[in-house]
């Protein structure tokens, strides 16, 4: 085969709201996850911190206990406003749990309700949740905020027909419990969201893209440029059991460059199997996981973690230990997480790679340099990686599929944005940087939603080949136009639903997700039966062929050849060694971590500062 060699390019991101898979809860199977000697708890369901709203709610908790155990309940303030009912009617050893009804907060002020069970023979109780309840902003906003996205929905809402059949009381919740409150209940309105998959805990429970958001006293949100965020840079984990199939290893998703993470030589595919000296297990990864995510300013945490690094004497990777000590600190949150090139030394291609997360406004100019410098660079072919990439602006998806398809579709329509009033626009490709490109090479996953779903259907609206690699796509074929409200000092933004999109074909039917051409995990609840059933997670980095199977399959399929198949390439450490089995993961059932609001970005904005988003 022809020699190849590579050139690399890359920069740092922050992903603001992204889905993961890596919350802790109790397996149907039985499985043992790692218990606690210290307290006799094991395997706690659903989420160990919860946040529920100041009306009151009941919370579920379930755990395996090795002994007769009892429960209770510590107060951060007052007393006697939860209580708890045992699921199965008693205490006794084994599989239990019990349901905890907190009363309305009628205080103002946030409360915290720790929950404790304590095993007979053990000395130390465990805390198998910590619940913190929401003091409320006050009646008087609640009031106002629900009225206006009421009356709002009546008229504009995509499936207002249905929404106004519904007997609403604006004063029974919070404001932001008002949406899910409400559009939950609609059958009609089902392409307002998703339902997790079959790999999820929550499989089969629905959620809404329909937000809400405070923004506070100044308007910051898409017209100040995010320059740094605080944290240590981490991406999201995929949680599987290691090789004792007692301690859980949290594989990262990504590192953001020049992050703290990136400076104490943490990367992608390393996988986390210690934190502050406590070994990872069933019962303790979720809030380690949560701590390291939402890390805020002045934390430090002590990591152990497990590398593959290549001995190519074996002819293999090999599992090696590794420490860092990681502080939080501030980096910059740019969307583009990755980019490479592969070229040719006797041939004519060259491509490019490129790992992008977001169509973020506050960083176009970034994207339009990455592009121009692959046009500079002559390159004849791309693979574009969206596997984390959830959405975004418009205007920066049209200019990207602008790049791609070249001048000649530069007035063909790019999509067709349908509301219920009838009032249909069209945004055609217009001016790009043209890159040249014969087709492209698309990597998705569920993640893979809003504006990046909109580059894949309005390229294949004008017949410009699309080849797609991953996973079902999360199927967001619908968007929101953001109204802006003011309450006293403090601004809030409220993105409804109400259009849909299509592409030059009038075609838009993807609400349950694209599907991939070169399908790599099918996302069910089998994790033996996928090409790739880490993804869109991987072991290794960005670059490593032998970990990331999709960029393998795009490049074999760039040149033509078989990728079960296809030669090595001789180049060290990536030279199809043998990398673990596959097939031997064990992935943790998981609860996702909650989705910030807006994760799904497909959103208009109402004020003529801010461009499209969709």
């Amino acid at each position: 085969m022809k020699n190849i060699f590579y050139s690399f390019y890359s920069v740092a991101l922050l992903v603001l709201c992204l889905v993961t898979f890596s919350n802790c809860s109790d397996s149907d199977d039985g499985e043992e996850g790692g218990g606690n000697a210290d307290n006799g708890i094991t395997a706690i369901g659903n989420e160990t911190e919860k946040t529920v709203s100041q009306y009151g709610e009941t919370v579920e908790i379930s755990f395996t206990a090795a002994g007769k155990w009892s429960s209770s309940l510590q107060y951060s303030a007052g007393s006697d406003w939860a209580s708890v009912t045992n699921i199965n009617g008693n205490s006794s050893a084994g599989k239990g749990g019990f349901k905890v009804s907190l009363s309305k907060n009628e205080t103002g002020k946030e409360r915290v309700l720790t929950v404790t069970v304590q095993v007979d023979g053990y000395k130390t109780p465990a805390t198998v949740c910590t619940i913190t309840q929401a003091g409320g902003e006050g009646a008087a906003v609640n009031l106002a905020l629900n009225k206006f996205m009421g009356e709002y929905l009546k008229e504009h809402y995509l499936f207002n027909e249905e929404y106004k059949t519904l007997d609403v009381d604006y004063t029974s919740v919070s404001y932001d419990e008002f949406l899910p409150t409400y559009l939950l209940k609609l059958k009609t309105n089902l392409e307002d969201g998703g339902t997790y998959r079959a790999y999820s805990a929550n499989a089969g429970e629905r959620y809404i893209y329909s937000y809400v958001e405070k923004l506070g006293a100044s308007r910051t949100r898409a017209t100040t440029r995010a320059t740094s965020v605080t944290g240590t840079g981490l991406g999201t984990f995929f949680s599987s059991y290691m090789e004792d199939k007692t301690t859980i290893g949290l594989a990262i998703g990504w590192v953001y460059v020049d992050s703290p993470a990136d400076k104490v030589g943490l990367k992608r595919g390393d996988v986390i199997v210690a934190v502050n000296g406590t070994t990872l297990n069933r019962s303790n990864y979720q809030r380690y996981m949560n701590d390291l995510y939402y890390a805020g300013a002045g934390e430090t945490f002590n990591i152990g973690y497990r590398r593959y690094v290549a001995n190519e004497t074996l002819g293999k990777y090999e599992l090696v230990d590794g420490s860092a000590a990681l502080s939080t600190g501030t980096y910059s949150n740019n969307p583009v997480l990755y980019s490479m090139f592969i070229k040719e030394k006797e041939g004519s291609r060259n491509i490019a790679y490129l790992v992008y997360q977001s169509f973020d406004l506050n960083y176009t100019e970034e994207l339009k340099y990455m592009i121009q410098q692959f046009k500079s660079e002559g390159i004849t072919d791309l693979i574009l990686d969206l596997r984390f990439n959830n959405g975004g602006a418009v205007e920066l998806a049209r200019y990207l599929a602008a790049s791609i398809a070249g001048v000649s579709h530069r007035s063909d329509v790019f999509m067709r944005m349908q509301r219920n009033s009838g009032a249909d626009e069209y945004i055609r490709f217009g001016d790009g940087d043209d890159l040249g490109l014969n087709s492209v090479r698309i990597i998705g996953s569920e993640s893979t939603a809003s504006s990046s779903e909109l580059v894949i259907s309005g390229l294949r609206g004008v017949d410009f080949p699309v080849r797609l690699f991953g996973s079902l796509t999360e199927g967001k074929n619908v968007g929101m136009e953001v109204q802006e409200y003011k309450h006293g000092d403090s601004y809030y933004e409220f993105a409804p639903i109400t259009f849909r999109s299509f592409n030059a074909k009038d075609w838009g039917d993807y609400s349950t997700g694209i599907a991939p051409d070169v399908m790599l995990n099918n996302q069910n609840s089998n994790y033996n039966d996928d090409i790739d059933n880490a993804f869109p997670y991987a072991f290794g980095d960005w670059d490593n062929f032998d970990f990331n199977l999709p960029l393998w399959y795009a490049f074999c399929d760039i040149r033509g050849v078989d990728p079960t198949t296809e030669q090595p390439l001789s180049r060290s450490g990536k030279a199809k060694l043998a990398r673990p089995r596959m097939e031997e993961i064990i992935r943790v059932p998981s609860v996702p971590l909650k989705r910030p609001v807006g994760t799904f970005g497909s959103v208009i904005y109402n004020r003529p500062e801010i461009e499209n988003l969709y």
